[in-house]
């Protein structure tokens, strides 16, 4: 009978540690280790103060990081929190401002794996069902969900009712140049925006979405591409990731489902390069089942990953921030929509007279 029970025991810690070993071997399998360098080069600023404002990754149940250093020349620097979301960011300054070209530097390693749904430690679902300043819950969405029959019960439907509503598209000018004008997706072989085509629920053309853009900019708002503004995504229906997921967003709160809004950077298969933007994404709280990702904005540029993107996010990419609104200490805007890029200011006034470049490779 002893000897019964120490082979049921050994059975038992043997099939543990190969369920395991087994769980171990996938999540590296699933991961992908690299470094990360964020860099910011400013020009002298002849004794007038320099503040910079620049985000950090924190790791978490699908990211870990290791090994950050920073190289600021010297200046005074300061790890600060976010305190609506737990965000980190750096604070550099310097009163005397500085007196040559500078380059400040920040780099990380990164262990990012592939995931489904993850119960996240710390996290209040409920802290994600209000607007944001360029995100309404409400009003106009209620609308929309009404008029199309969506339903919290049924996040797919809301899911592809974005990715078929909207276009990933960041046209700036009517001529060839312009490859959100004139070009084809590669993934598709199609035009990124059809000429004869209509978007939004306002029926635009191409043309005028590049008139939109043109205003935006010469009147200084943020009713254009980029800036995940969610009025503007449905009434237009063209747009970059932030405008994809803001949308998204503001149909789940109004639905009363949790939606979390990330900023970091998505980086290519290839073994080290450079990155030329930013990218974000989202994900939703299900009771029991945790937070689920979606990146629709990938989903509508490579239409084949389309399932695949819904529920499950991939591993070339860094998460920085999550949230919107940020309220920063010193700066002088009363509050930041989106925090990804620095923020910088010369004698405490807004510039963005400032060089960024954001490399990786593989580890």
């Amino acid at each position: 009978m002893k000897n019964n029970f120490f082979i049921l025991a050994g059975t038992i810690l043997l099939i543990s540690c190969v369920n395991i070993n087994d769980r171990i071997n996938k999540d590296v399998e699933n991961s992908r280790y690299f470094q990360f360098i964020y860099e910011v080069e400013i020009e002298p600023t002849n004794g007038k103060k320099v503040e910079l404002w620049i985000p950090v990754p924190q790791s978490n149940e699908v990211q870990s990081i290791s090994n950050l250093e920073y190289d600021f020349s010297g200046l005074n620097y300061q790890l600060k929190t976010e305190k609506a979301h737990n965000n980190k960011y750096l604070y550099i300054y310097s009163y005397n401002g500085i007196s040559d070209t500078t380059t400040f530097k920040m780099s990380f390693n990164v262990s990012r794996k592939e995931h489904n749904n993850v119960n996240y430690k710390n996290i209040v679902p409920d802290n994600y069902l209000t607007s944001y300043s360029q995100v309404s819950v409400g009003d106009i969405f209620s609308n929309i969900i009404n008029d199309n029959n969506l339903n919290r019960d049924d996040i797919k439907g809301i899911y592809d009712f974005v990715l078929n509503g909207m276009h990933y598209g960041k046209p700036k000018d009517s001529n060839i140049d312009d490859i959100y004008y004139s070009s084809k997706n590669p993934n598709t072989n199609e035009d990124w925006l059809p000429d004869e085509e209509k978007f939004g629920r306002f029926a635009v053309s191409k043309d005028e979405v590049v008139n939109i853009y043109k205003e935006s900019k010469k009147m200084n708002t943020k009713y254009t591409f980029g800036n995940g503004n969610s009025l503007y995504a449905c009434d237009i229906g063209v747009g970059n990731c932030t405008d994809f997921h803001s949308y998204f967003m503001s149909l789940g709160r109004t639905l009363e489902i949790p939606i979390r809004f990330h900023m970091g950077f998505l980086i290519s298969n290839e073994s080290q390069g450079q990155v030329g933007g930013y990218h974000c994404w989202a994900d939703y709280y299900v009771d029991s089942q945790g937070w689920y990702p979606v990146d629709i904005s990938e989903a509508d540029k490579d239409p084949s990953r389309e399932e695949y993107f819904f529920g499950t996010i991939c591993n070339n990419r860094v998460d920085f921030m999550i949230g919107r609104d940020f309220i920063i200490d010193n700066y002088e805007e009363e509050s930041v929509n989106l925090f990804i890029y620095p923020l910088y200011e010369v004698d405490d006034q807004k510039s963005e007279v400032y060089t960024k470049k954001f490399k990786y490779k593989n580890l």
